[in-house]
């Protein structure tokens, strides 16, 4: 009985054995005359280490060398979305062996958020003969950790031996995508600095209202100064006879004088700077970057309110000028109130392509009133940068003489005539050359520059040739004198 069950068993087994035997036999059959018949393009052999493609109609070796090559990937896909071939930039595209690829679906490489657009787009091609739009391949698949990547898809049908097929080209656009992002956050980075731009502006204007309320005040301080002028001068034809009255009516004079002078010298110099960096803001806003903007809108800043400075200064020397004159000399460091100037003068030098240079050694100092010196070195600089030819050079040197500190301020400019040199710190400005005529306020500043001196028991002269340059040179006490005035 066990051997009957035995028996039964095996043959049943024999008979499932050469059923399958049969249908292999039938499909080989099949695949045979398919192929006789030509209705089989090509067949893929898994077994080898390699994927080989046996082709009966084989493509132009040519034509799928540049398939290969191609920098996108390509991909032939059958009526059923299975991929029949595919090139190394698709297998890279989605980080599988090639191998890996053919045979299986497309779709299974699309991410879930783009299968449905997918979908619509292969149908699309079906039913127009093409179809083109952006997807996101999955990469999940592979160990790599960016699990999607941007491609721009272009689907084309085609016709083969009564069979449709579909050919699909890949094209990666995530380097694309990315640059689109940083314009965006860099659109968005230039609006805050377009806020931040708007806001400087603002603070400029208000700078600038309340600077023309200065000058306002000036302006009342200096019709004042010409009221006191007329009062000044009937007193002194009234008691002609007093000679400490007439010295206080040429000092009043004198003293206007440098009010004038200081306002059309020491303050245009810096402001033709302002206005002149203005005008380019103004005519090349629109093409300059933000960077270049946001410097020349400091300098306008920086140099508005040193004029603001400048003119709180004045009308705060005008009122002690009236309520008593203060003359307070003291031992200063000369190095320090050089670059000071030089700072109040670096943007008109810049425009004009002038190098300003000091060579004094930080201990030199002297024995005068600070803000005279100030005013004394601002005049000689403003009028050598005035005078001198683009690309010029200015340099400012110190040396010792007995008890005196000379110091020189040399340029390279149109330099003087020997007749302009003799009348250069007299009133008599109208004999001198035109180009100096044009600059009224360099004569009246030398001149102040000069009772300055004076005051603080120095002296000025110059050294010129024309077309050469000239170099001026002032003395002032290297300690307290002896005869210290007041």
């Amino acid at each position: 009985m066990k051997n009957s069950n035995k028996s039964s068993e095996d043959f049943e087994k024999m008979n499932l054995e050469n059923a399958s035997l049969r249908q292999q036999l039938k499909a080989a059959l099949e695949t045979i005359d398919l192929i006789k018949s030509g209705n089989i393009d090509a067949l893929v052999d898994r077994n080898k280490k390699e994927l080989t493609l046996y082709t009966a109609k084989t493509a132009d070796k040519t034509y799928r060398i540049l398939i290969e090559k191609m920098h996108e990937g390509a991909v032939t896909l059958d009526q059923s979305g299975t991929i029949l071939f595919c090139n190394s930039s698709f297998a890279k595209m989605v980080d599988l062996p090639l191998q890996k690829v053919i045979g299986r679906k497309f779709k299974n490489f699309i991410t879930s958020s783009s299968k449905e657009h997918s979908d619509f787009l292969f149908k699309q091609s079906l039913k127009q003969g093409h179809a083109k739009d952006s997807i996101q391949l999955d990469r999940n698949q592979s160990s790599n950790e960016e699990g999607m990547l941007a491609v721009l898809i272009s689907i084309n049908t085609f016709e083969m031996d009564d069979y449709l097929f579909l050919s699909v080209i890949l094209t990666d656009i995530s380097l694309r995508n990315k640059a689109q992002a940083e314009l965006k956050l860099r659109a968005i980075q230039i609006e805050q600095k377009n806020a931040e731009l708007k806001n400087v502006i603002a603070q400029l204007l208000f700078e600038n209202e309340e600077k023309v309320k200065r000058a306002a005040e000036l302006s009342i301080a200096n019709k004042e100064l010409i009221f006191q002028k007329e009062e000044k001068k009937k007193r002194a034809v009234e008691l002609s006879t007093a000679n400490t009255d007439v010295k206080e009516l040429g000092e009043l004079v004198a003293h206007k004088d440098s009010i004038l002078a200081i306002l059309s010298h020491d303050l245009r110099s810096p402001l033709a700077g302002i206005v002149g960096i203005a005008e380019y803001l103004k005519s090349n806003f629109e093409s300059m970057d933000i960077t270049s903007v946001n410097e020349m809108l400091q300098l306008i800043h920086h140099s508005s309110k040193e004029e603001l400075n400048m003119l709180d200064y004045l009308v705060e020397w005008a009122r002690i000028k009236y309520a008593a004159e203060v003359f307070s000399p003291s031992k200063i460091e000369l190095v320090h109130y050089v670059n000071k100037v030089f700072d109040l003068l670096k943007e008109t030098a810049l425009l004009n392509n002038i190098n300003l240079k000091q060579e004094i050694e930080q201990s030199t100092s002297v024995f005068a009133d600070g803000k005279m010196v100030l005013s004394i070195l601002q005049n000689i600089v403003s009028n050598a940068i005035k005078h001198s030819q683009p690309g010029g050079k200015i340099t400012v040197t110190t040396k010792r003489k007995d008890d005196k500190i000379i110091v020189e301020i040399k340029d390279n400019g149109t330099g003087m005539s020997k007749e302009m040199q003799k009348n250069l710190f007299s009133p008599q400005m109208q004999i001198l050359s035109k180009e100096r005529i044009d600059n009224k306020g360099a004569g009246i500043g030398l001149l102040l520059v000069k009772g300055f001196l004076e005051k603080n028991s120095g002296e000025i002269w110059v050294e010129s040739a024309e077309g050469v340059g000239s170099s001026f040179y002032f003395s002032l006490p290297s300690d307290n004198p002896y005869d210290e005035r007041t």
